[in-house]
């Protein structure tokens, strides 16, 4: 069973590193940096014949389509190997579980896939965000400017005139039902095939998301439980679901997404059993990442 870990990464290269010497040797690691950032600052540090730096790259701003894009490069890189499983990750996730549990999961598999999803069409006021237009995601414009002032008046006057996007989206051949799901996801070759496939060939698709809120989010649950694949993926139902259920690999603190983790996190991040948690820093964190490894290898 060959893996591929797909790692987005913004900020802190020493982590990188120690996430990526914590994990399988023989795997294969493909790496895009925002490219905003220096790649220097990370290949220096981060070496070997089965670490790819992805020269192609896309500066990456939140809730935009660019972050997707991210995504389809590190997809189209691993393809081109041999893996039979592609892992998502985040350059700031760090494994809670063995190399061995990890490599004795995905050997287990049998075809499934790590990858869960929530219709959105039925959820009443959680799905308010994704039917408004989200106009200019891929745009460094401060607030206060003049091109922010333009963006945000340009939103509230569609939203305004009551002009909303569907939660279904009507292709040429196909009507898709939007799913909300994580951004950590292990997927088949066949199924990240597939989803690479639609994202270059189906026009349709990519202009209906280009507006949508966080579609990093949304894009690939929604390829994969709208195909063949859907009964090999997590379907989350019901309006009280817990967002730590569309994240089936990655643990992070589901009260503050954006606490760094430390010490004090230590039997939450156990207890979670996921296979990786997330917001893990160098420095700060190193003393969980510590004690973590420790676990890992009791």
């Amino acid at each position: 069973m060959k893996l591929a870990f797909l790692i987005n990464v913004q900020k802190d290269a020493c982590h990188l590193r120690d996430l990526v010497s914590s994990l399988p040797v023989d795997a294969e690691y493909y790496i895009h940096v925002d490219s905003s950032r220096d790649l220097r600052h990370f290949t220096r540090l981060l070496n070997g014949d089965n670490v790819h730096f992805l020269t192609r790259r896309v500066r990456m701003f939140a809730g935009g389509l660019n972050e997707v894009s991210a995504q389809m490069l590190l997809i189209r890189e691993a393809l081109s190997g041999e893996a039979d499983y592609l892992v998502a990750i985040d350059g700031l996730d760090y494994p809670l579980w063995s190399n061995n549990r990890i490599k004795e999961c995905f050997a287990g598999l049998d075809g499934r896939q790590l990858l869960a999803g929530v219709a959105m069409p039925g959820m009443g006021r959680v799905a308010y965000k994704y039917t408004d237009f989200q106009l200019f995601n891929d745009h460094a414009w401060a607030s206060g400017s003049f091109k922010g002032k333009a963006r945000k008046l340009a939103r509230l006057v569609l939203s305004g005139s009551h002009i909303h996007k569907t939660l279904r989206i009507h292709c040429p051949l196909k009507t898709y039902t939007l799913y909300k799901g994580g951004t950590s996801w292990a997927v088949s070759r066949e199924l990240g095939s597939l989803i690479l496939r639609e994202w270059d060939e189906n026009s349709h698709l990519r202009k209906y998301f280009s507006t949508s809120y966080r579609p990093v989010e949304t894009f690939v649950p929604t390829v994969a439980l709208n195909s063949s694949f859907a009964s090999k993926c997590m379907l989350v139902n019901g309006k009280d679901y817990d967002e730590m259920s569309l994240m089936p690999i990655t643990y992070f603190n589901g009260r503050r997404a954006s606490k760094i983790l430390t010490e004090d996190d230590f039997q939450a991040v156990c207890d979670s059993d996921k296979m990786f948690f997330r917001q893990v820093v160098s420095d700060y964190s190193d003393g969980l990442k510590s004690m973590i490894d420790a676990k890992r290898k009791g």
